[in-house]
């Protein structure tokens, strides 16, 4: 068993990815109900906690995607300095990025099926719109750019939601860290032209890094390729591509025809915006696969990534979470930026329980370590804890799977949400329900254990 290392209300578990600024983090806390939650942690690494430029671009970033509410955008809780740390907290999305993707399907030697590739961009591209569009208290555009659309900061959860994230660079008259004309941000592969040629930016140029990632789905491989990065810079620039079934037959020219509008060199020539780009791939997807559901997307990946869902799962209960100083939870830099009406989480380091002292640490003892009645048989030596249910979470499961077939349905005219209405479903309750099959499934598993130690 690993002991969890508390930072702030979050309990650190396995890191789940290293990059040259920043380490990325699953963790736990708790909700006022004491229920579990994993989210994602993104801490700076200790030798540039003092590097106030890179300080601020976070800042930016949790600010940026802290106002940014949608839900194909990976939210942001809050980002907090705790003694000499800094880290952002945010929304975990249990999957792959499409840039494990597109390796995993590449290794198999297999091809994403069209439909996904689609509809993995119109739902990227619908969340670049409501960023575009975003504007402060007056009124007034606040001109985001996302500036680094890639493979990489789009994640694709279990269950087929699109999550995109990674608002670090992105331009925003919000940004303190403001960029000057002819620097370049961002990855030089998956640029538009102007961005490459660092010139003035806008939403078109998020519709064409969206080309090309689309490009990269269809294909396998990115649309420019270059053996260094100023030969690649310049092939970004011309925007010369080979067709897409050229690579891949299967591609429909329809598809192309889409794929070639977003990647047109030209801002004249390309959608105008990200909704019309994603309208665009709507349309295609109406009549390329009608009865298309985002629950499709989701049993597509399960499958492929069924062994590292297990491992994943496993790994998460070697973890062990001790009892933590509820005082040592940092100061939350958002805040003091956004003022009093900015989101705050309600999370916490320990459950918080209501009641007398004497029964708030009663309570908190039997819910942190549950009392396992002696078995009144055994279990078999062979038994498998991850098959372990019970009538009732197999009920709740099979209403959150239910559910969350629709969950990307919700005033979604793509897609028929009749049904979901005529069911009386919500969101909001599958989501509680999701939260408490994860929640009984750790305890089943708990307690089994327990049982089969006391079986001698």
């Amino acid at each position: 068993m690993d002991i969890a290392r508390q930072l702030g209300r979050y309990h650190l578990l396995d890191r789940i990815a290293v990059g040259g600024m920043a380490e990325i983090y699953r963790a736990k806390t708790f909700d006022s109900r004491g229920d579990e939650h994993i989210v994602a942690i993104k801490r700076v690494l200790s030798h540039l906690a003092e590097d106030d430029d890179l300080l601020q671009m976070l800042v930016d970033e949790a600010k940026i995607a802290t106002l940014l509410e949608h839900p194909n955008i990976a939210k942001v809780y809050e980002f907090v300095r705790v003694g000499d740390e800094y880290f952002i907290a945010m929304e975990y999305v249990d999957g792959p990025d499409l840039r494990s993707l597109v390796d995993r399907t590449r290794s198999l030697e297999r091809e994403l099926p069209i439909e996904h590739a689609a509809y993995v961009t119109m739902r990227a591209l619908e969340a670049l719109h409501m960023a575009h569009t975003k504007a402060d208290g007056a009124g007034q555009p606040l001109g985001i750019v996302h500036r680094d659309i890639s493979p990489s900061n789009i994640i694709v959860s279990y269950q087929g939601h699109v999550k995109l994230c990674d608002f670090g660079i992105a331009k925003a008259k919000l940004s303190r860290v403001q960029t000057r004309v002819g620097v370049i941000k961002g990855k030089v592969k998956y640029m538009s032209p102007e961005q490459a040629m660092g010139h003035d930016l806008d939403g078109r140029s998020d519709v064409f890094s969206c080309g090309s990632v689309l490009y990269e789905l269809l294909t396998g491989q990115p649309p420019f390729t270059a053996d260094n990065e100023m030969a690649l810079i310049f092939r970004v620039r011309d925007a010369k591509t080979t067709k897409p079934s050229r690579h891949n037959p299967s591609v429909p020219g329809e598809l192309e025809k889409i794929l070639r509008k977003m990647m047109n060199r030209s801002l004249g020539g390309r959608y105008a915006t990200a909704q019309e780009a994603a309208a665009a791939l709507r349309g295609f997807l109406q009549g390329y696969a009608p009865d298309y559901t985002p629950g499709k997307l989701g049993r597509f990946l399960r499958k492929l990534y069924a062994a590292d869902i297990d491992r994943d799962l496993r790994k998460l209960e070697t973890f062990v979470i001790e009892r933590a100083d509820p005082d040592a939870t940092g100061f939350n830099l958002l805040a003091e930026i956004l003022g009093e009406g900015a989101p705050y989480t309600g999370f916490s380091p320990n459950p918080l329980l209501t009641g007398a002292p004497a029964q708030q640490e009663e309570a908190l003892e039997t819910r942190l370590m549950p009392r396992v009645p002696a078995p009144e048989s055994r279990l078999p030596t062979d038994v498998d804890l991850h098959d372990l249910k019970t009538e009732i979470l197999d009920d709740e499961e099979r209403f959150v799977s239910m559910v969350i077939q629709f969950s990307d349905c919700v005033h979604d005219p793509f897609f028929p949400v009749a049904d979901m209405h005529n069911m009386g479903l919500h969101w909001g309750a599958a989501k509680a329900a999701e939260s408490r099959v994860q929640v009984r499934k750790e305890r089943c598993i708990r307690y089994a254990r327990g049982a089969i130690e006391n079986r001698s």
